[in-house]
């Protein structure tokens, strides 16, 4: 099998996951992050992710199916623990769109499932049903540690010979004359393919593909609860029906985690905040968990507010293909759903970069809704 060297650019989890699978393949990797691995605004920090099988979407349904053993594969590997399986509760209307199809796709993957009651899912989670919502609770889902994942796959990749450059920043890639450069603040490097895995800076290096893909900034907040909920027990959680309001309770001890997918397009991750922005999406969550977890504000202490930023595309699928006529890789876990299947998109990207792999049709550029699949 043809080998050679392969630069990977951004060391988020879906960056660090190409540098282990390129490696993997038999292939010297080398990779740049313009700052720290986990910096906190990137779209792979955070204290906590959720990981589940339950979506409207059956297609990403399926796709954890390849991914949970990879996941098991590296906790194995590196000797650390990075799932938590404390359940989720999915809630919301029924119908083709809500519950009925988170439903449907845990009975396609064959995961178990359970239907709560409001009184029921109060006592095991600590969220309260609005009246007519349904509750499905996934037993096999849970949460996982960003800064846990990131560290399991850097130890995987130093393990395998991956040379990873924090404070590297890429200002360009040369691909004239044949050969491939990629421009950094620590000077020149040449290599054979590229992947781009810069989360928001992709467009520097992208331009085309900025036409089909957004960058957005969205925020979560974390909380502390004076009361106990539920026992103390964690849960993940999901309201299907109002914009993907998702969060984690008992994160922590007491900790209280929401966010919202309901991002602000931006130009850039450089752009500024705007305050009243930020101030509106904090306000409108806090309103929002103090209903779900029936706490009021004494209750409910806001301590953090994260910024994260996301590539997104109408049809909130991910973004992993061959750009036409260069030797670079365009790796985007696009949307907060991203996360979860970083180990199987840095496997897929460097299968492109790396062998004569076929890209997966729904992951092509030229394959980008127009508009949103549910």
């Amino acid at each position: 099998m043809h080998t050679g060297r392969v630069a990977v650019i951004g060391l988020g989890a879906a960056g660090l996951s190409a540098c282990v699978a390129a490696a993997e393949l038999g292939w010297s990797v080398i990779g740049f992050d313009r700052s720290t691995i986990g910096a906190d605004a990137a779209a792979s920090a955070g204290r906590s992710k959720i990981i589940r099988f339950g979506y409207t979407d059956p297609f990403y349904a399926e796709l954890m199916r390849d991914t949970r053993p990879r996941w098991e594969r590296l906790e194995h590997d590196t000797g650390t623990s990075l799932i938590d399986l404390c359940g989720m509760l999915h809630f919301g209307i029924g119908g083709e769109s809500g519950t009925d199809a988170v439903i449907e796709s845990l009975e396609r993957s064959g995961q178990d499932r359970e239907i709560l009651t409001g009184g029921a899912s109060a006592t095991r989670t600590g969220l309260h049903l609005r009246a007519g919502e349904i509750g499905v609770y996934e037993r096999n889902a849970g949460m996982m540690t960003p800064a846990s994942v990131l560290h399991a796959l850097a130890v995987r990749a130093n393990a395998l010979g991956v040379t990873l450059r924090e404070h590297a920043a890429v200002s360009a890639i040369d691909e004239t004359g044949g050969s491939v450069t990629v421009v950094t603040s620590d000077g020149p490097v040449h290599v054979d393919r590229v992947i781009i895995a810069a989360g928001g800076q992709f467009g520097r290096f992208a331009p085309a593909a900025a036409a089909h893909i957004t960058v957005t900034r969205q925020y979560q907040i974390v909380c502390e609860s004076t009361e106990p909920i539920a026992g103390g027990r964690g849960c993940s959680w999901m309201d299907v029906t109002a914009d993907e309001w998702y969060g984690m309770v008992n994160a922590g001890n007491g900790v209280q985690i929401m966010g919202v997918h309901e991002p602000a397009t931006i130009v850039d991750t450089d752009q500024p905040i705007e305050d009243a922005e930020l101030k509106a999406s904090v306000d409108a969550q806090l309103e929002y968990l103090r209903e779900r977890l029936a706490l009021n504000s004494r209750q409910l202490t806001l301590r953090e507010v994260r910024t994260c930023h996301y590539t997104n595309t109408a049809a909130k699928d991910f973004v992993i293909d061959r750009l036409p006529g260069r030797a670079a890789v365009l790796l985007s876990a696009c949307s907060g759903h991203g996360f979860k299947f970083t180990i199987t998109s840095g496997h897929l990207a460097a299968r492109l970069a790396c062998t004569d792999a076929a890209p997966v049709p729904r992951f092509q550029l030229s394959a980008l809704a127009t508009e949103a699949r549910p």
